[in-house]
This record gives structure tokens, sequence and C-alpha cells, in this order.
């Protein structure tokens, strides 16, 4: 979710090559998104809301991802190591989330379908397994209903 350089690399002209690029893409963005839109509104408790929102879920998924490296759950299709969950699954589903549950999930309905692209996306490229997808889309979204909502 914080990594800039990252999100920066991809989008320099005739970069995006294929759909993984695109979920590449979306997980910083979608989060972004969240952000800007209250801060377009000024709503400071917001921020700090989607800071907390952010950290919970990048912390927990990197938790997560130590605890499972080294079981069944930890390992990639494609032979390497630390699927579980997947982070970029899950910074996506914490933008889409974040909107949800700060505004209505009328504004959530495209960052949702973005999200679960960018869960595709990580499939198709052979990097991840569904329940990789799944476990990264339930622990943002659950995260981000406690603290917004709670």
């Amino acid at each position: 979710m914080f990594n800039i350089p990252e999100l920066f690399d991809k989008i320099t002209p005739f970069k995006i090559d294929s759909l993984e690029d695109i979920g590449d893409i979306l997980q910083y963005a979608l989060p972004w998104a969240g952000l800007l839109a209250v801060a377009l509104q000024g709503d400071q408790p917001g921020a700090w809301k989607w800071l907390w929102s952010g950290v919970a879920v990048t912390g927990s998924t990197f938790i997560l991802k130590q605890l499972f490296n080294f079981t069944p759950l930890g390992r990639r299709p494609n032979g390497g190591n630390s699927a579980f969950p997947s982070g970029h699954t899950s910074g996506a589903f914490m933008g889409a989330a974040f909107i949800h549950f700060q505004f209505t999930f009328v504004w959530a309905m495209v960052p949702y379908l973005l999200a679960a692209l960018t869960g595709y996306s990580r499939v198709q490229a052979n990097k991840h397994w569904w329940r990789d997808i799944f476990a990264g889309a339930v622990l943002a979204i659950g995260i981000v209903w406690g603290i917004v909502i709670y």
C-alpha cells in the first residue's frame, strides 16, 4: 500500500504489459483513492481512520505471511513462498472497504470490482491460489469494518 516507487515504475508510459501490471497498480490506487475522497471533504477523522486501516491491514497481512510461510498455505502456485494471504488483494480491498464503510456501498461498487480484478490478476499470473485471494479480501474488509464502524 505504501510502496510509491513501485507504483510510479508501473505507471510510466507503455509499461503496462499485462493484467498483472494492472493488479500491481490497483493495489495502491484503490487505498489512495479512499484517502483522496476524505481529503477532498476535509474529513480529518476519516483520514485517521484511513491511516489506521492501512497500517492494520498491511501489518496483519505481513504477520500472517510470516506465520504461514513455511506451511502448505505459504506455497505459491509458481513454487515461491509467502502466498497466504495475498498482499495485493488485501491492499486493494482495504481501499474498496474503506470507501464502502466511510461513505456508502454505492460508491464502493466499482472499487470492489477493481479489487476483485486485482485478486484475479494474482491468480492469472500464477502467484496465488484462490484461497489466498479470499483470505486477503476477508482480512481487509474485516479490519476496515472494525476500524471505520467502531
